[in-house]
């Protein structure tokens, strides 16, 4: 008797399954407002990001506080880091969705193709660095004296991307697509990003 009732309850949740994917995969795209698109991004501190990527500033806070205080401070640095990296995936993420609602399926322009390659750059890069900093905030053995507390100079490079770099094409490959914007909006994007 159990194992009827488990069969039908998985089959019925199989069958769930794939009409909530159907209906995910027929729904139409959702029509996007060019002028809203400075709306939806969140800005992103370059000058911040270069200062927790510094590697002179891992050294001088390694050597000016003492083993606690330094711990303490690199997790505050790796917290504000990974909240950068957030803003960067969310960036890229709604400048593709912008993207292909504006340029559709057929007949893509060139900006368009940079701007795809660019926000998969951005998109690799936050996930590999998200992936090595949640890593890095669990595993914080320093306490312990097993792994030495991370430099977060070491998260300029992941996947063999270099994430500065990856930004920088991001906002000029968007500068580039989404060059009917009004000129004062134009500013705000890229200011934005």
């Amino acid at each position: 008797m159990f194992l009827a009732i488990s069969t039908w309850v998985i089959v019925t949740s199989g069958v769930l399954a794939l009409l909530y994917i159907l209906r995910c995969a027929c729904a139409r795209t959702p029509k996007f407002n060019l002028n809203d698109l400075v709306h939806f991004l969140y800005p992103v501190d370059l000058s911040l990001l270069d200062s927790l990527l510094d590697p002179a500033a891992d050294f001088a806070l390694r050597w000016s506080l003492n083993p606690r205080a330094f711990r303490r401070e690199q997790r505050r640095r790796m917290r504000l880091y990974r909240e950068l990296l957030r803003r960067m995936a969310h960036n890229s993420i709604i400048l593709a969705d912008f993207g292909n609602a504006l340029f559709g399926e057929d007949e893509r322009p060139a900006c368009a193709c940079e701007l795809e390659g660019a926000v998969i750059k951005v998109r690799l890069y936050t996930g590999f660095a998200r992936l090595r900093l949640r890593l890095w905030l669990l595993l914080s053995l320093d306490a312990l004296g097993v792994v030495p507390t991370p430099q977060l100079a070491n998260l300029r490079k992941a996947a063999d991307l270099d994430g500065r770099k990856a930004y920088d094409e991001l906002k000029i490959a968007a500068a580039a697509a989404f060059a009917r914007l009004q000129p004062a909006e134009l500013d705000a994007l890229t200011r934005n990003l």
